[in-house]
């Protein structure tokens, strides 16, 4: 059965009239529940309809309806009920709030407040009222990133399907004018990121939040995400950059026994198996694309790993710290 904006208004107004004092045979529930459609612009419905929205509201909510019989042809709630008054579990909203709360610590997003005001009418419809508990879940507590005052417009436009109208500017260039069709937002060490479109191109690109300098609305129309999968496109990639014309490599990493059982317990990604655990080094392996993000990554391990395959990473790695070596020489 569809759950659209007409099925909803039949539940509605089905829920108000088996719950009113007046009972009602099956014709007569029929024309009072069709007069109610008709009078705010929606279609008509038939008997074969109506008795599929009578056994979802028995079904699916519960509802105790006494059904027509021919000793009695009425139909009706043979006890106070109605869907609006669905209890909720003192338990269940507890743990909604801590939820919320939660929540608060790990995004700054409007939505997260409007959630709040549902619990908090929640919390007031069973009469309940839950104490603030103490902090159960601490976040690692960053600086604030510059950009994040587009993560609602850009939230709000991803979920609406609107095209954009933003002023971008990379770092070093001039500033651009585009038409952009955003699709997903993603936050990789504390910087925002949106994946998207611009207006012409048959092409992924990211842009990062903090060089976006103005949002506007944009009447074109929007052009919908066939380009990549939000589900999967992360999986063998560190940070947001996709190298073009690239797969993901399999990389083979020796780690010092030192660090062995850290790498074990908080591996370098979740593709990674271990290959050989015995003596040191222990030898690693993980599927990935090679990019800016991961040589970086790589990198903040120092002398604890040591890259073996491929053999370009493993070169431009040693050229990594040759560089960075070099710059220790150079006296103060």
């Amino acid at each position: 059965m569809p759950k659209n904006k007409n099925f909803q208004l039949r539940i509605e107004i089905l829920d108000e009239l088996l719950s009113s004092k007046r009972k009602r045979s099956i014709a007569e529930l029929l024309d009072t529940l069709n007069n109610r459609l008709e009078a705010s612009g929606n279609t008509a419905i038939g008997k074969r309809s109506l008795y599929d929205d009578l056994n979802y509201l028995e079904n699916e909510k519960g509802a105790p309806i006494k059904r027509a019989t021919k000793a009695d042809p009425l139909i009706y709630y043979t006890e106070p009920f109605s869907i609006k008054n669905i209890p909720v579990p003192e338990e269940d909203v507890a743990y909604l709030r801590q939820a919320i709360e939660i929540l608060k610590k790990a995004t700054d997003l409007n939505i997260i407040n409007d959630i709040e005001n549902i619990v908090v009418k929640l919390e007031n419809k069973v009469h309940t009222n839950i104490p603030n508990s103490t902090t159960m879940i601490a976040f690692e507590e960053h600086t604030k990133a510059l950009g994040q005052e587009h993560l609602d417009d850009l939230f709000t436009a991803i979920r609406e399907r609107c095209a954009l109208k933003v002023i971008y500017k990379p770092f070093k260039k001039e500033a651009r004018d585009w038409i952009i069709h955003p699709y997903m937002l993603k936050e990789y060490r504390n910087r925002w990121f949106l994946l998207c479109r611009y207006e012409g191109a048959d092409h992924l690109m990211t842009l990062a939040l903090d060089r976006i300098q103005k949002i506007s609305n944009c009447r074109n129309e929007f052009i919908d995400n066939v380009l990549f999968d939000p589900d999967t496109y992360f999986n063998n990639l560190i940070g947001v950059t996709l190298p073009e014309a690239s797969a993901p490599e399999t990389i083979k990493i020796a780690v010092s026994e030192e660090s062995a059982d850290y790498i074990i317990t908080k591996p370098l990604h979740k593709s990674q198996r271990v290959i050989s655990a015995a003596g040191d080094p222990m030898i690693i392996k993980v599927e990935l694309f090679v990019n800016f993000e991961l040589k970086s990554y790589l990198l903040s391990y120092g002398p604890r790993i040591r890259v073996l395959a491929p053999a370009h990473l493993r070169e431009e790695m040693a050229a990594l710290y040759n560089e960075g070596a070099a710059h220790y020489q150079i006296a103060l």
